[in-house]
């Protein structure tokens, strides 16, 4: 939920961001930034490969933090390291939640991988509406340089969950 609220949170704001001095995009090349998702299929390709050579936990701790990285490179000023920061984020993002998704299911009993698929899908969707709403207040009332230091705050806090997780005995879900 965090995740996607972070990702849902960002590109909801972004034509803005992009529409706004210094870049002054027109909405037309604005949305030029949603073909960043194809790095979206290149990295959830990728990440079911790292997570068997590096282990769940640590792939999905790295794919966050790329995700906290390309957003804070959509901070700087020029529109190629913005355009960069936008590869960089959905890739971390998208990495990220075939990571999750996987290991939500994964944990579970055979008999209930469904109800767990269908709570992370729950999940997943709570945090698209209420971060990317969350998300545009920040974004409205404080810039987006304060979106960012929200949504790399919820992208940490996904991560020390991650790891707290990691503690803990294993316990098939059902």
């Amino acid at each position: 939920a965090l995740g996607m609220g972070a990702f849902v949170a960002l590109y909801n704001a972004a034509g803005f961001r992009l529409a706004a001095p210094p870049l002054d995009l027109s909405p037309a090349a604005a949305s030029l930034v949603f073909l960043s998702y194809a790095m979206g299929t290149v990295s959830s390709a990728a990440a079911g490969r790292l997570a068997g050579r590096l282990g769940r936990t640590p792939a999905l701790v790295t794919a966050l933090a790329v995700t906290v990285a390309g957003s804070v490179l959509t901070a700087h000023g020029s529109l190629p390291v913005v355009a960069l920061g936008f590869a960089v984020l959905t890739a971390g993002f998208f990495a990220a939640h075939a990571i999750a998704n996987a290991w939500a299911t994964a944990e579970a009993s055979p008999q209930a991988r469904g109800r767990a698929a269908g709570l992370y899908t729950l999940c997943y969707y709570l945090g698209s509406g209420a971060g990317g709403t969350a998300g545009g207040i920040v974004y409205g009332h404080a810039g987006w340089t304060w979106l960012i230091v929200l949504t790399s705050a919820w992208l940490v806090l996904a991560a020390v969950a991650v790891l707290a997780t990691r503690r803990r005995p294993a316990r098939a879900f059902g």
